[in-house]
């Protein structure tokens, strides 16, 4: 069985929202939670919330990261849980 949450909007890392308010931060557009992302790339270290994008270094094992590498510990949510 998927996960629900999978390439929502309400879980995906560039997605922020402010009230009732979701914005897309990567595209720059209006979004609602249950939209499907069309950044959403399951597993890619671009959609981990442990990547540190600007020096493309994994923050939680300090390796160097390919952006679009999917990661073997990946969460279906594009979130790691801690």
């Amino acid at each position: 069985m998927t996960d629900e949450r999978y390439g929502k909007c309400d879980v995906c890392r560039f997605c922020n929202h402010a009230g009732d308010v979701w914005t897309c931060t990567a595209e720059g557009r209006p979004v609602k939670p249950k939209d499907t992302c069309a950044r959403y790339r399951p597993g890619c270290c671009e959609n981990c919330s442990f990547a540190d994008i600007s020096e493309e270094v994994c923050g939680r094992t300090g390796e160097g990261i390919f952006l679009l590498g999917v990661c073997e510990d990946y969460d279906p949510c594009g979130r790691k849980s801690q």
